[in-house]
């Protein structure tokens, strides 16, 4: 988990110059992993397209209200009652894109996705970062094959 990053880079050393971009798709708990090589990415300006699809979780998370009150409202320290597998519900990652020079954009709806999709596959001169919010509840979809969906969790 948290290689799409550094494939991606390989990717886009590779189609450097040749008009075509990478597209690198994964989930918000992976991009933790090795999000922060999205610098790398930048300094070498390579014609990557970074989507992560971010449920504030692993598996799954919490909105922002549900984290909100357990902050709120829990006797023990926040640590002690969020869920390990939660993350940060205000976390804005693309804007770690921006920092470093790429083209960030935030998507809560599929407009607004298509939107920063059309724009990013335009930018050929730096990578772009497209941070699509998901349902934190988000089921995954039921595949032919069982291997796809294996996970009980």
């Amino acid at each position: 988990m948290g290689v799409g990053v550094g494939f991606a880079i390989a990717a886009g050393l590779l189609e450097e110059g040749s008009g075509r971009r990478v597209l690198c798709v994964q989930g918000d708990s992976a991009f933790g992993f090795s999000g922060m090589e999205v610098e790398t990415a930048c300094r070498f300006s390579l014609p990557i397209i970074f989507v992560v699809v971010n449920n504030n979780g692993i598996y799954s998370g919490l909105s922002a209200d549900d984290w909100d009150s357990i902050v709120t409202q829990s006797s023990e320290h926040a640590a002690l009652s969020i869920p390990p597998t939660a993350l940060l519900p205000s976390a804005r990652y693309e804007k770690v894109m921006q920092a470093y020079g790429g083209l960030g954009f935030l998507a809560k709806t599929p407009a607004e996705m298509s939107a920063a999709l059309q724009r990013a596959m335009l930018e050929t001169k730096r990578p772009s970062l497209i941070h699509a919010l998901i349902d934190p509840m988000a089921q995954r979809r039921p595949q032919e094959h069982f291997w796809l969906t294996r996970s009980q969790l």
